[in-house]
């Protein structure tokens, strides 16, 4: 069962246009008349070829980068900077390489003046809701894995309990298997707390797994292409990627993602391969 629609975190999109100075003058054009609504505590995922600009729509909405037309919007109201109540959590983890573990997750509670007894609390509840091991919160970033930097820059997203967290492909890296209960904890996270989730992502079957709509935007300058609802009851688990509205979904996914020759790519929904595409 969905628990999208209900309560904060509503993020809006209207006519939204991006283009980045180029050198020697002029502009790039970025996204392009992007048009968007995701209600509070909705997951929404979105694919399209390198370089189309999902990154930069992410930055947007974070308001990190101020659109040249059109508005973001955060429960009806304008995204006009950085928002605690927005997290974003990049591909790679970017954590402060001098700080332990504990000191990057609990950074943005010393930036935002909590006492030290404080944020000693609140760490031990993000260990737990990322299911990081307490022993290596006193690690540095180079000594621990991939996927523990990673769960410490989530729970470093989460630590002011935002209504908001985008993430910018932040499983890409990590082996298949890994990556897949990474999903399956996004999830479980997301139904603990009904956090709005957008995500960025190059892997329809995570997609699919993750989303209630995967929104595929088109070749730059991004425009939405396809708006595409997925038919999967929460909560799910790998074996629903076998489910036939899983792969309704995909086909209609991978239709619009075309190769250069305009063609479809050929699909793959089942359980069994989905861990050769989530590791791509």
């Amino acid at each position: 069962m969905s628990l999208t629609g209900h309560g904060p975190g509503a993020v809006r999109l209207r006519d939204l246009s991006f283009a980045f100075v180029a050198r020697g003058g002029g502009s790039l054009p970025v996204l392009d008349g992007v048009d968007l609504a995701i209600p509070g505590g909705g997951i929404v995922a979105l694919v399209g070829p390198n370089g189309c600009g999902k990154s930069t729509l992410l930055r947007v909405i974070a308001g990190l980068l101020e659109p040249a037309r059109g508005e973001a919007l955060l429960d009806g109201a304008p995204i006009d900077g950085p928002d605690p109540r927005i997290g974003l959590v990049f591909q790679e983890p970017r954590l402060l390489p001098w700080r332990s573990a504990a000191d990057n997750i609990t950074y943005p509670l010393e930036l935002a003046g909590w006492p030290a007894a404080r944020r000693r609390e609140r760490l031990a509840a993000l260990s737990d809701r990322v299911d990081l091991d307490p022993a290596v919160t006193t690690s540095r970033p180079a000594e621990l894995s991939g996927g523990t930097r990673q769960r410490v820059a989530l729970a470093r997203a989460l630590a002011l309990e935002p209504e908001v967290l985008l993430l910018d492909e932040p499983f890409s890296a990590l082996d298949a298997l890994t990556r897949e209960r990474f999903d399956l904890e996004l999830l479980r996270l997301w139904h603990r707390a009904a956090t709005t989730i957008v995500i960025v992502t190059h892997s329809i079957p995570e997609a699919v797994l993750i989303a209630d709509r995967v929104v595929v935007l088109s070749a730059r300058p991004a425009r939405i292409v396809a708006d595409i609802a997925i038919d999967l009851a929460r909560p799910r688990t790998i074996e629903a990627l076998d489910d036939p509205a899983a792969g309704r979904a995909s086909r209609r996914i991978r239709a619009f993602l075309e190769d250069d020759d305009g063609e479809p790519t050929e699909h793959r929904t089942t359980a069994a391969s989905v861990r050769t595409e989530l590791a791509s």
